[in-house]
């Protein structure tokens, strides 16, 4: 997930989309794909390893800003430390824009940059046509090596490409290059054969949509808000604040030009800014709170059951900039992060806070005093 500010101005919303690290390095030589090797330590069960009491996952992924240098670290489930550096965090000027487990002990890690501005410093930018650059890339844990699993051409611009649990398929949002900002769509891949098809192509500019994977691999868990209007003539690169937030259940397996499915909206004041699928057809999210400029509000970790009824709510904390949100393969636990930006009591300076979910059972696992988010994106 990423780190987001909203500020309002003549009707206008200007995000600003912060990714905590950069992104890992693998080949530089076009369908020549480099190895990494990850030293005498380098096998499949770096990633799966061992299990804490309750069924966590020992040990999770995520992009670090910290310690330096940066990089895609992994870390102890059960007390955030630091176990092994995996990958560093250069690409050709690329930044990483996802991060996800597959199967077999592999991570795939989406790797993007663009679009230029043409005219920095003024609305909008007039982002460049033809000036972004993506890959998606497989990185094995039994050997250290990295593939180039896609490398698409400039003119799109490419973020969290996340496989299925069942390993069949791959979800990533898309865009144009020059007209990427906030007006993303899904594309889903068959990853055996390359059939592909998009979610939401003709949903008018100046949306939010994150998605997640159902733990039956059948359908997206995703995020939303909607458009304020289908006919905002701003120029490209600024945007009409959108509506609530909400979760919608859409089939992944079929193509559609808007995101149909069965939906749930955020309360009044608050966003979804996070969603997973867990295990027998449950959804978690978190729920952020606030006004327009911050959310300085509660953060609540939601549960649901289908379709859409509320279980059970957990408290996070308040003023939170940024979280994450992820379930391990088989849907049956999860990871929660946090970023407390404005000295809730008790805390001396912002700090990030993670849990792990399991059953119905939240537990408080680390706090690390922290400028930004710590660990986002982050997959185990």
């Amino acid at each position: 997930m990423t780190r987001r500010h909203r500020t309002l101005g003549h009707a206008l919303l200007a995000f600003a989309v912060i990714t905590t690290a950069l992104l890992a390095a693998c080949s530089d030589t076009p369908g020549q794909p480099g190895p990494h090797r990850l030293g005498s330590a380098s096998a499949s069960s770096l990633l799966t390893g061992s299990v804490m009491p309750g069924g966590v996952p020992a040990r999770f992924v995520a992009m670090a800003s910290s310690p330096h240098p940066p990089g895609i670290v992994l870390y102890d489930s059960s007390t955030g430390a630091v176990v092994r550096r995996l990958l560093p965090a250069t690409r050709d000027g690329m930044s990483v824009t996802g991060l996800s487990v597959g199967t077999a002990g592999t991570l795939w890690i989406t790797y993007s940059r663009g679009p230029k501005l043409r005219a920095p410093g003024t609305l909008g930018g007039f982002p460049e046509p033809r000036s972004c650059e993506n890959e998606i890339v497989v990185w094995h844990a039994s050997t250290g090596h990295a593939s180039v699993y896609l490398r698409t051409g400039d003119n799109v611009l490419i973020s969290g490409a996340t496989p299925s649990p069942d390993g069949r398929l791959l979800a990533y949002l898309e865009s144009g290059c020059a007209t990427s900002y906030f007006n993303s769509y899904l594309r889903v891949t068959d990853i055996a054969t390359g059939r592909n098809w998009t979610i939401g192509e003709q949903i008018p500019r100046c949306h939010l949509i994150n998605p997640a994977w159902s733990a039956d691999s059948k359908e997206l868990v995703v995020a939303y808000a909607p458009p304020a209007t289908a006919h905002y003539r701003g120029p490209q690169g600024s945007c009409q604040a959108p509506l609530r937030e909400e979760l919608v259940l859409v089939n992944a397996t079929a193509a559609q030009p808007g995101l149909r499915g069965s939906t749930s909206s955020a309360q009044a004041h608050c966003e979804i800014t996070s969603a997973a699928g867990l295990s027998g057809s449950r959804v978690l999210a978190i729920e952020a709170c606030g006004g327009q400029m911050y959310l300085r509000g509660a953060a609540r970790l939601l549960l649901y059951d289908r379709p859409w009824h509320l279980a059970r709510q957990y408290t996070l904390g308040r003023c939170t900039d940024g979280n994450d949100l992820s379930t391990d393969t088989s849907g049956a636990a999860a990871l929660v992060s946090a970023y407390l930006y404005c000295n809730p009591p008790g805390n001396k300076q912002p700090v990030t806070r993670l849990w792990s979910y399991v059953g119905t059972v939240l537990r408080p696992i680390v706090r690390l005093p922290q400028g930004t988010l710590a660990f986002s994106p982050m997959t185990w």
